[in-house]
C-alpha cells in the first residue's frame, strides 16, 4: 500500500514538474532561437511587401528577436492567407492581413477572419490611377473617354481579381459602363512591369508603388480622401476633383497583423507590444510619412472591431461587382 501511493506520489510530482514547464515554456515567448515569419501574400516588390520588411526590420531592431518575411503569392491572396491559417497557432507565423483578405474572404478564396487572431492593425495606402509615362492620357477624363469611344481596347489592369485594387478595377468598370478590359495580376510586384511594358494600359496601384517608379508612372487621380500628403503628389486630382465623385470605390489598402486562430493570449501580448514599439520607431514612422502611408494603429480587440467595421463598409461594394460568394452575396 506504501509503495503504491509512493508509486502515485511520485507520478504527481512528475506531472505537476512537466506541467509548470509547459506553463513556463508558453510564457517564456519568444524563444530567441526560433524566428518569427511574416507571411506576405503577395509577390516581393509590391507596397505590401516593402510595409513588411520594413516593419519586420524595426521589429527585430527593437526586440532583438529574428523577423523573417516570406512571400506566398498566388489565389489573389488566398494562397498565403491559407498557408497562415493552417499554420501552428504558436504566435511564430504571422500574416501581412489587409483589405485584400476581406476580398478574398468575400469572394471565397479563403475563410479570412473566422480563421484568424488579430494583432495590430498598422495603416491604410492609398491608391492611384497611373499609366506609363508616355501614355496619351493626361487626366482620367481622357481615360474614361478613351476608353468610351473604344470599348473593350484599352486595359485596367489591379493586383488580382480579388486583391483590393481588383475590386477597384471591376467596381469602376461597372460604374463606367463596362468599357475596358480587365487584367488581373499577381500582385503589384506582377502588375508594375506590365504597364511599364505597355502589355497593360493603365493600372491601380498603392501610392508608394507610384511612388518608386516616379518618372515611369504618371498617377492620374488620387482615390484616398482628399489628397495625396506626399508633396510630389499633392498636386494629383482626386475622383472629386476630377469629375468623378460619385464613383463607389475602395479608396485604399488597410493593412495588420494577424496569427491563426488560437495563438496564446501571452504570445499575441508580446507581439502586439512588439509591433507597437516597432511602429512607433523613428525610422518606421520616417518611412510612413516619406511613402505617404496614413496611420491606422490599433491593438488585438480593438484591432478585430476595427476589421469588423471594415467588412461591414467593403461588403456592398464587392457584392456590386458581383463576385461575392456565400453569405456575403446576400
Amino acid at each position: 500500500m506504501k509503495h503504491t501511493f509512493g508509486v502515485l506520489l511520485s507520478l504527481l510530482v512528475a506531472m505537476g514538474t512537466l506541467g509548470a514547464q509547459g506553463t513556463q515554456e508558453a510564457a517564456s515567448f519568444p524563444n530567441p532561437e526560433k524566428s518569427i515569419t511574416i507571411i506576405v501574400p503577395q509577390g516581393a516588390g509590391g507596397g505590401t511587401d516593402t510595409q513588411t520588411r520594413k516593419l519586420a526590420a524595426a521589429m527585430e531592431s527593437v526586440s532583438g528577436q529574428k523577423i523573417l518575411v516570406e512571400n506566398v503569392k498566388g489565389g489573389s491572396t488566398g494562397i498565403g492567407t491559407n498557408q497562415v491559417i493552417e499554420s501552428p497557432a504558436d504566435g511564430y507565423t504571422l500574416l501581412m492581413y489587409g483589405t485584400y483578405v476581406v476580398c478574398g474572404t468575400m469572394t471565397g478564396n479563403t475563410i479570412g477572419p473566422d480563421g484568424l487572431d488579430f494583432v495590430t492593425g498598422l495603416t491604410m495606402e492609398p491608391f492611384m490611377i497611373a499609366v506609363r509615362s508616355d501614355a496619351p492620357y493626361q487626366n482620367l477624363g481622357d481615360l474614361i473617354q478613351a476608353a468610351k469611344a473604344n470599348p473593350g481596347k484599352i486595359s485596367l489592369g489591379n493586383a488580382g481579381a480579388t486583391a483590393t485594387t481588383g475590386v477597384v478595377a471591376y467596381g469602376m468598370n461597372i460604374a463606367c459602363g463596362d468599357i475596358f478590359n480587365i487584367i488581373d495580376c499577381n500582385g503589384g510586384a506582377e502588375l508594375i512591369p506590365y504597364v511599364l511594358g505597355g502589355h497593360i494600359n493603365v493600372g491601380i496601384f498603392s501610392q508608394s508603388e507610384v511612388q518608386q517608379n516616379a518618372g515611369q508612372l504618371r498617377p492620374l487621380c488620387f482615390l484616398g480622401d482628399g489628397h495625396s500628403v506626399i508633396p510630389e503628389f499633392a498636386s494629383v486630382p482626386n475622383l472629386k476633383d476630377a469629375g468623378y465623385g460619385d464613383l463607389n470605390i475602395p479608396g485604399g489598402c488597410f493593412r495588420g497583423i494577424c496569427a491563426p486562430k488560437g495563438t496564446p493570449d501571452q504570445a499575441k501580448q508580446w507581439l502586439a507590444d512588439t509591433i507597437e514599439k516597432a511602429f512607433n520607431t523613428k525610422e518606421f514612422q520616417t518611412y510612413l510619412q516619406s511613402s505617404g502611408l496614413l496611420a491606422e494603429f490599433t491593438k488585438l480587440d480593438d484591432f478585430q472591431k476595427y476589421n469588423d467595421e471594415l467588412m461591414k463598409t467593403m461588403q456592398p461594394i464587392i457584392k456590386a461587382t458581383g463576385k461575392a460568394q456565400g453569405k456575403y452575396a446576400e
